[in-house]
């Protein structure tokens, strides 16, 4: 069976299994950027991008429940929810530690808290969807806590690396006073919602579909590495970013019926 309103196509990897890589990788991403800022952006950002990779896993299966109209709308709902707790995390333990006299050590648990705040969101914006919008779709409360999850992530994972860390001395100013939380807000958002919506319809596949989700979580951390003109990740990701989209290709080419080349435009009439 396939998507696009027809079904679900053959998983290739249990969902659960990448939403917990994702999970692990961005958050050890963070802290790398965190005690070892130096290779924030080359480390911190490649392992930022395997949350995107496993938003757009979810989001791949969520959708396949409708025509492919709600792509987009969901994409960006995951990374709405993501910079709520993202930001949430932050402010909060550094309120405890501020305002309560917290032990600062808590600080660097703002990872674990941002995640932990971004599952309940998720949870409860999940419910809401099924009751009282009404929403049909079985694995709506769990794809969305998997969403916001996975949007957390992301844009701490992208913010840290390009900050050089996630202590609130350091993010705060370094990626949300100057509008890169923003940054991460779209680019992210484009990664993880960008390619089952570039691929979805009778023939989609997993392979293809992950393999473009791979390159787009690359090209974001592109994105962020020429940002912050970090030139050995720029140079890295872009390379990395190439041979996952020339892999898709070769994947795309293999899974179509037929090719047809078009040739080029004539400069003048004949």
């Amino acid at each position: 069976m396939s998507h696009g309103g027809g079904g679900h196509a053959a998983e290739l990897y249990p969902e659960n299994q990448i939403i917990a890589l994702g999970t692990l990788l961005a958050i050890l991403g963070m802290y790398i950027s965190q005690f070892f800022p130096q290779v924030s952006m080359l480390l911190g950002g490649l392992l930022a991008s395997a949350a995107t990779v496993a938003g757009a896993n979810t989001t791949r299966k969520v959708a396949a429940y409708g025509l492919g109209t709600g792509v987009p709308s969901i994409g960006m709902l995951s990374l709405g929810m993501g910079i709520i707790a993202a930001v949430a995390g932050i402010f909060l333990v550094n309120a405890l530690v501020k305002h309560f006299h917290v032990d600062p050590i808590v600080l660097y648990f703002i990872p674990i808290v941002g995640t932990i705040i971004a599952v309940i969101l998720g949870y409860v914006v999940g419910r809401l969807t099924v009751n009282p919008i009404g929403m049909k779709i079985p694995i709506m409360v769990e794809s969305m806590t998997k969403l916001s999850l996975m949007g957390a992530l992301s844009i701490l994972g992208f913010c840290s690396a390009y900050a050089g860390g996630f202590l609130p001395e350091i993010i705060i100013p370094g990626a949300i006073k100057n509008g890169v939380m923003a940054l991460a807000f779209i680019a992210a958002g484009m990664a993880i919602l960008h390619p089952f919506n570039a691929c979805l319809g009778p023939d989609e596949s997993h392979k293809r579909t992950l393999l473009l989700a791979v390159a787009c979580g690359f090209l974001t951390w592109f994105i962020f590495a020429v940002a912050r003109l970090e030139v050995i990740s720029t140079v890295v990701s872009l390379v990395l970013w190439a041979l996952a989209y020339r892999e898709f290709i070769k994947q795309s080419l293999k899974d179509a019926c037929a090719v047809y080349y078009t040739p080029e435009l004539p400069k003048r009439e004949t």
